[in-house]
């Protein structure tokens, strides 16, 4: 089979959305498929891959990480005729509703194949970003668009069962279907974990409290030091790191600083793919306050580190986690989250517990079994799809 993953975020890039894709096109290669991911170009960025297309793209006013790509440039027709176009793909799965997912709907008819999405992300707690239009206005947009972009495609995937859901709730009509983004890990290397330590030497001491993800409004990480200084008050070795970058990170560590908590929390900066399982194994609990995570990905990559989670009970998360397998899960109240850290701090049996609970929950989610699934379902809709054509023509 061949098919074309298409986002208008990628590597270099890195979000969830970054690390599903990556995950899905090793799991299909290695089931003997060819995968081509499309993705907007990144100054200064190569890829080792020559099964990456980049689109020329430009920069976004206010997301200085991010791209908007621009297909329709006449510079680009040559290179979409012939890489796109001429590959004649088997199905088309787009990842992101905006420039790339929407030319993804013209491709997929020019060639006559079918066009999946998978709604990463819940866009309607993002409507901050556009602070010029009115917070009810821009959910109903949200909605509106979301649900006007799944009933163009012949198959939605959704990751969690909540997110299955709110999309039907939104009243998108077309079949919707649940496949988790499988999460695979490799091995902390510890000549990286060394080079960590010597660089932040109060790493090797005390109790480590790990956030890892995008410094962004969305995910509520002023919750994470407000937790942190109330539990300064019963653990004076404690600190949190903070792995990842974004446009909050300046407003963050000047926060830090006003809470009287700059030497108590370690800002990483962004990280490599080969870096992350480094950055995990240095952890001693992975904390989470996101309340907008349609899956929450890096809860699985901490689970399958043996990393114990402690994290805020909402969407996506709170499927992952379902039962408190692996950490424990509380309301979004300072109060509780910082009792459930410290049960974990002090209570040595019940901690591991959950470590090894972590690692036998993170197998069930084995990206090779998700792989699987998708493919089959890819069969289904590719087969429908030509059933459709096959009736139109008759």
């Amino acid at each position: 089979m061949k098919i074309a993953l298409v986002s208008d975020t990628y590597f270099p890039r890195i979000n969830g959305v970054s690390v599903s894709m990556d995950n899905f096109a090793e799991e299909y290669r290695k089931l003997g498929h060819e995968v081509y991911i499309i993705a907007p170009h990144f100054p200064g960025h190569k890829d080792k891959d020559s099964h990456i297309i980049r689109i020329k793209s430009h920069h976004v006013f206010f997301d200085p990480q991010d791209r908007f790509s621009n297909p329709f440039s006449p510079s680009m027709s040559a290179k979409i005729k012939k890489e796109i176009l001429g590959r004649k793909f088997d199905i088309i799965h787009t990842q992101t509703p905006f420039s790339l997912g929407l030319s993804a709907i013209f491709w997929a008819k020019q060639t006559g194949c079918p066009v999946v999405h998978t709604y990463h992300t819940l866009f309607e707690s993002y409507v901050h970003y556009l602070q010029f239009v009115p917070q009810v206005i821009s959910i109903s947009m949200a909605r509106r668009i979301s649900r006007w972009y799944c009933n163009r495609m012949d198959l939605v995937i959704a990751p969690t069962k909540r997110m299955k859901i709110l999309l039907e709730n939104y009243k998108v009509r077309e079949r919707i279907e649940v496949v988790p983004t499988g999460i695979k890990m490799k091995k902390p290397m510890k000549k990286i974990c060394n080079i960590f330590c010597e660089k932040y030497p109060q790493i090797k001491k005390g109790i480590n409290l790990l956030y890892m993800g995008r410094l962004e409004k969305e995910k509520n990480i002023d919750f994470l030091f407000y937790a942190l200084k109330r539990l300064l008050k019963t653990n004076k070795d404690i600190k949190l790191i903070m792995a990842g970058g974004g446009y909050d990170e300046l407003r963050l560590k000047d926060l830090a600083k006003v809470m009287g908590l700059e030497k108590y929390v370690l800002f990483l900066g962004t990280y490599t793919d080969l870096q992350r399982p480094n950055i995990l194994s240095l952890a001693d609990i992975f904390v989470f306050s996101s309340v907008t995570e349609t899956q929450g990905l890096v809860i699985l990559e901490a689970l399958s580190a043996g990393v114990p989670v402690v994290a805020v009970k909402r969407m996506g998360v709170a499927e992952v986690m379902e039962g408190n397998k692996g950490g424990m899960l509380t309301e979004l109240s300072v109060d509780k989250f910082t009792e459930a850290v410290n049960k974990m701090i002090h209570d040595k049996k019940f901690y591991a517990q959950k470590k090894k609970e972590a690692m036998l929950h993170a197998k069930e989610w084995e990206s090779s079994a998700m792989a699987k699934k998708m493919i089959s379902l890819y069969r289904e809709a590719i087969e429908q799809y030509n059933n459709t054509a096959v009736k139109k023509e008759n």
